[in-house]
């Protein structure tokens, strides 16, 4: 099952995402062409990871909420740090506070954009 390719609301999420700009963003966008799933999270949200290995640090570069929503759901992205090569795109990470969690992630025009805040 993994490696896999992304879905097509994978796809549509990640470039939506990657619509903002902040230093290294083209970076991100460059590997966002080729990436892949290499994993998902055990509780069946749809969070995705893009990265397997060893890595140091993860850090969270975009949030996106999701509009008209009654708590407080949304995701991120997040880039993780690979030693000797830097930042490189980690994943997507639902966050959600409903009674349960959606099955695949959110559509772009459904999502608030920004940036994320250190």
């Amino acid at each position: 099952m993994y490696p896999r390719p992304l879905t097509a609301r994978e796809r549509a999420v990640l470039t939506a995402l990657l619509s903002v700009d902040f230093e290294g963003i083209e970076r991100l966008r460059a590997q966002a062409a080729d990436a892949q799933v290499f994993g998902g999270c055990s509780c069946g949200c749809p969070s995705i990871d893009f990265f397997k290995g060893r890595r140091g640090g993860m850090t969270i570069v975009v949030n996106a909420g999701v509009k008209d929503s009654n708590t407080y759901d949304g995701l991120f992205l997040y880039t993780v740090n690979v030693p000797r090569t830097g930042d490189v795109l980690g994943g997507i990470e639902w966050v959600g506070q409903s009674e349960s969690d959606p099955t695949e992630l959110p559509a772009p025009e459904e999502l608030e954009i920004t940036l994320a805040t250190p």
